[in-house]
């Protein structure tokens, strides 16, 4: 029986290594991203720094949903979200599910499954800075962020502009992409991580955002909360 585990899980480990190199162009061009949003950032464009650094963060998600195979589901979310949000939401999933994992694990894996357990978790789950992050890509928050970085248009209807991002603003983004890449070989994070997405796409992370109308809510400043 251990060889037939050890042949399945050698198999898995295949097929995610031959993903891995069929996305490996995709995950370059991230990093290029990257790379650049980190010239502007020492020069202290840090709106130009963190409006590519989401594009790189996009690409990164454009990963992770074709991993995940998501041009097959038939589950329709009641809102329908953009392709942009789409990927954010894959990667913001992925971080939800890396600090899940890494975080909280053990206590799942060991504690009796109570509603106070499922309680406790989901409550730290929430006010993780994954969790946080989760929820302002879902509101559409970072989106409408990142188009501050290159746009200057009223019908962005936002207090915020391009000159109040911040260095933090650009390197806790950057963190992001890199704990996101590091995931992607990861079989358990990418399986919670796809369960989270799912269940956003099932309408528990789109309420709040019909709540603020189409458009999503009002962008909070950089240093307010959008990292």
């Amino acid at each position: 029986m251990n060889i037939v585990r050890d042949r399945s899980r050698a198999r898995k480990k295949d097929a995610v290594d031959h993903k891995l190199r069929d996305q490996t162009p995709i995950v370059s061009n991230a990093a290029r991203l990257l790379r650049d949003a980190k010239l502007l950032a020492d020069n202290e464009r840090f709106a130009s720094a963190f409006a590519l650094a989401v594009l790189a963060l996009e690409e990164i998600g454009k990963v992770v949903l074709a991993f995940w195979d998501t041009s097959k589901q038939t589950a329709k979310s009641p809102n329908r979200l953009s392709s942009h949000i789409k990927k954010q939401t894959a990667v913001s999933s992925l971080l939800l599910a890396q600090y899940t994992t890494s975080e909280l694990g053990n206590t799942i894996n060991t504690e009796p499954m109570t509603a106070e357990l499922i309680e406790h978790v989901a409550r730290a789950m929430s006010e993780s800075e994954a969790g946080r992050f989760n929820r302002l890509v879902s509101l559409g928050a970072v989106d409408k962020t990142k188009q501050i970085g290159f746009y200057h248009d009223d019908w962005l209807d936002s207090d915020v502009h391009a000159d109040q991002f911040e260095a933090s603003d650009v390197t806790q983004l950057f963190e992001k992409c890199r704990v996101a890449i590091a995931a992607l070989g990861d079989s358990k994070t990418m399986r919670v991580g796809k369960a989270i997405y799912d269940i956003g796409r099932l309408g528990a992370c789109d309420a709040p955002a019909a709540r603020h109308g189409a458009d999503g809510p009002r962008p909070r400043s950089p240093g307010g909360g959008i990292p």
